[in-house]
Formats: structure tokens, C-alpha cells, sequence
């Protein structure tokens, strides 16, 4: 098992004048405070077979300060390999002192490796030991939305075909060049398509842009095709001659295939037919397919995931809830009353969200649980507000309200919280709560350096 931590340590974090030294000694405190959540992460590393040989891995511990170094200071791999040769405050902080520093290759698999629960548990750690320090109170909170981008390019129907025929052709090449004997009538369509894709972009006649398409769901069909016999090839392969890379082969051609069968059909339903495609049955990416359409009024779409966000007090982040689809706010209120009740077993005093919140049956589900001040920023017909029962307790719950804003701006601008960098959906989440906790820690350590 991969080991948690390093018992006998440097007796102490090294120090000098620098502010980032100070607050990075800060966070090393807080998080070592309580370190229960190292058990919980480290089921993350467990492999089927532990290897006794070769270079021992990182620790648990390593691997979870890394990665908040990485975040917080929004640095790409190459990056974080170089300041944790240089910095001598950076290694401190990771407790790598005389040991070699880690390639970027395993930097980013043991990153990889801490799932969303685990990084979940790390924020909860944190906000508990906020409460204990006196910087989180834990009488009020405020809610609010806002949607992460996925990591992909702006999604047409004819970018969409483009992609599915080039990554089909080049794995249908390379399955080709691998096993020579492969027999299946082939043509790369890959320039083809290109050109159509090309003339699709730049043509302002609606008559040559739907002729354009129609060949280039013409090419598509044929790479369709193409994949399905490659299948059949490698699977007599796989199953009778029991090659493993042809197995590799058949599952990622398998993948792509089923994409390029739902964006063939939304083409020729929105483009050939005119047909109307619900945003739930839209492909938008052939590389990150759990991404959601998130569409509001004239804003601008974002292709991602929404999240709720339940913020205290001292600005930090109390509970990050990820959910797929374009879901209403107001439906997920009371979940998130219930997630603070269940992580921290108890709920605010008050609390106060925006207008996209407001529902009798809200206001009742918060009332009910013992909530004394709730506020949403949207007058409604049932005067729900009997409980703000001043203005001067109104006005100071919507400027509380305000500030979640100012947070997810924060989270935005400082801690990667625009746009998803990593792939998938898991690693999504991951990431998603990774710059929650960046977020948090330095939120936590500016308060305690004042």
C-alpha cells in the first residue's frame, strides 16, 4: 500500500521573509491540523499488485500538496517541475527536502489518482477547522450557480464530423500499420472532409453550406463503414489470437464510432430536415462527451457542468455540489440545505440566495429546518419574507448575498474555476473541488497571517 505520510519529517517548515513562504507555513499548519482525510485518499493509490522494487512512490501527503501548489498557483506540469527543483519554500511545503523531485509525468498520475470524494473530504477538513479556529462562525450562508467550461472547442455540427472522421482514419491507420494482414476496403476521407468543413465555415450561401454538408455526411457514412469492418477484423484478433493491443484498438474505434452515429443524426435532423434537437440529446464534443449545454437567456452557452456553490461567512467555500444537465436552481435548494446539515450537522441561522432560488416550497423545506432568516433577492407572491422582519435585516442579508458573487469571480480568475483543464468526467469533478480548496486554504491563511 501506497505509504501515507513520512513519520519523521523536518522538525521544522522552512522559513524566511518572503510573504509566500509565510502563508504557504500557514497552510502547512492548517492542513496539519487534522489528518484524517489521508486515510481516506490514500484508498485512491491502492493497486492490485504492490511492487517492492524500483524507487518508492509519493506519499499520500506529497501527492495532495502538490496538487494544491499546482492549483493554487495555476502552473502546467513543466512548470511545477521546475519550481519544485528551485523553490526551496515550495519543497518545504510538499515535504520533499533532500529526495528527487518527481518527473512531470508522475506528478500528474498521482495527482490523477485522488478522486472526487477524497478531495471532497480535504474541503470539508478544512472548513471544520475554520470553524474551530474562530475565522467560520457557521451562523450564515449564501448560495449561487455558475457553470465550468469543459476543455473543448466550439461545437458545430460540421467541427463535430470533422473530428470523428480524422481520429476515426488515424486509428483505423494505425490499427492497419500494426497488423499488415488486416483486409478491409479502405480510403482516408481525412483531407476530404477538411475541405468540406473548410467551405461549410466560410460559405455565406445557405443552398453551397447544406451541399457542403451532405457530402460531408456522404464521407462520414463511408468512415462509419470503414470503422465497422476494422471492428470485425480486430475483434477475430483479440478474441482468437488473444492480442491485447487489438483489443486496445477495437474499444477505442468502438468509442469514437458511437459518437459519430449520434452526430450524424443530429446533422441531418437540425441541418437536412430542420428539425429542432433538445439540448439533452445533442453530442457537443467527441473527446469530453459528458459535457452539458448550459443555456440562459441571452447569455452567452456555456459547454460544461453547473455548479452550486454554498459559501459562509469568512468567504470560504462551505459546499461545492457538481451535477450533470442544465438543472433550475430553485430544484436544488434543498439538496444543498442537506448536504451543510449532513457534513457539518448543523445548518445557518440564515441564509440567502438570488431570485433563481425563490419557491414557496424552498422557503418552507428552509423554515422547516429551523433556518430563522431566509432571503431570496426576488419579491414573490406568497411575501415570503414575513422572517426578514426589518428592512435594516434585508438590506444587510442581500448586500451578505452579494458577496458569494464576488467568490465565484475570484474562483474564476485566480483558481482555474472558468474552464476544466482535465479529461473526463471524474477528473472533472476532481478539478472542480481542487480549485475550491486552493480557494479555501488561501482564503483561511490570509485571515490567520492578519
Amino acid at each position: 500500500m501506497r505509504k501515507i505520510r513520512d513519520r519523521q519529517s523536518r522538525l521544522e517548515f522552512y522559513k524566511s521573509e518572503s510573504k509566500l513562504s509565510k502563508k504557504l507555513g500557514k497552510i502547512s499548519e492548517i492542513l496539519d491540523k487534522d489528518i484524517s482525510f489521508l486515510e481516506k485518499i490514500a484508498q485512491d493509490f491502492k493497486t492490485k499488485k504492490e511492487s517492492k522494487a524500483g524507487v518508492k512512490g509519493m506519499t499520500v501527503e506529497q501527492a495532495v500538496r502538490v496538487a494544491i501548489i499546482k492549483q493554487m498557483y495555476q502552473l502546467g506540469y513543466r512548470r511545477l517541475y521546475n519550481e519544485l527543483n528551485d523553490n526551496l519554500s515550495y519543497r518545504s511545503f510538499i515535504k520533499i527536502h533532500e529526495e528527487k523531485v518527481p518527473k512531470e509525468m508522475t506528478l500528474n498520475d498521482n495527482i490523477k489518482k485522488i478522486s472526487p470524494g477524497g478531495w471532497e473530504e480535504i474541503n470539508k477538513v478544512i472548513v471544520k477547522t475554520a470553524i474551530e479556529l474562530g475565522v467560520e462562525k457557521g451562523k450564515r450562508a449564501r448560495m449561487d450557480s455558475t457553470g465550468v467550461e469543459s476543455n473543448i472547442h466550439y461545437p458545430t455540427d460540421g467541427e463535430l464530423l470533422w473530428d470523428c472522421v480524422r481520429v476515426l482514419d488515424r486509428i483505423i491507420e494505425a490499427a492497419k500499420e500494426e497488423y499488415p494482414d488486416i483486409e478491409i476496403e479502405y480510403r482516408n476521407h481525412t483531407m476530404r472532409a477538411k475541405r468540406r468543413r473548410f467551405k461549410i465555415v466560410n460559405t455565406s450561401s445557405k443552398d453551397k453550406r447544406k451541399a457542403a454538408y451532405k457530402d460531408l455526411l456522404k464521407v462520414s457514412r463511408a468512415t462509419q463503414e470503414y470503422a465497422e469492418s476494422c471492428i470485425e477484423q480486430l475483434e477475430k484478433k483479440a478474441n482468437v489470437g488473444g492480442e491485447i493491443e487489438a483489443q486496445v484498438y477495437k474499444d477505442n474505434i468502438e468509442g469514437y464510432l458511437e459518437s459519430l452515429k449520434i452526430i450524424i443524426n443530429q446533422t441531418e435532423r437540425r441541418i437536412l430536415n430542420d428539425e429542432k434537437v433538445e439540448s439533452k440529446d445533442k453530442l457537443v464534443s467527441i473527446f469530453e462527451t459528458h459535457t452539458d449545454i448550459l443555456a440562459k437567456g441571452k447569455r452567452k452557452t456555456i459547454f460544461g457542468h453547473k455548479i452550486l456553490l454554498s459559501g459562509g461567512e469568512s468567504n470560504l467555500i462551505l459546499d461545492c455540489m457538481i451535477e450533470r444537465g442544465n438543472w433550475s436552481d430553485a430544484n436544488n435548494f434543498a439538496e444543498g440545505i442537506d448536504r451543510l446539515k449532513e457534513k457539518y450537522g448543523c445548518l445557518p441561522e440564515e441564509i440567502a440566495t438570488d431570485g433563481g432560488f425563490a419557491s414557496k416550497e424552498n422557503y418552507d423545506y428552509a423554515v422547516g429546518e429551523g433556518i430563522k432568516k431566509v432571503l431570496f433577492t426576488k419579491n414573490i407572491p406568497s411575501k415570503m419574507v414575513e422572517l426578514v422582519k426589518t428592512s435594516r435585516v434585508y438590506k444587510k442579508l442581500k448586500k451578505f448575498r452579494a458577496g458569494i458573487e464576488g467568490c465565484i469571480s475570484a474562483g474564476k480568475r485566480a483558481y482555474g474555476l472558468s474552464r476544466c483543464t482535465w479529461k473526463g468526467w471524474r477528473s472533472f469533478q476532481s478539478y472542480v473541488w481542487l480549485s475550491v480548496i486552493a480557494f479555501n486554504l488561501n482564503i483561511l491563511a490570509e485571515a490567520l497571517l492578519k
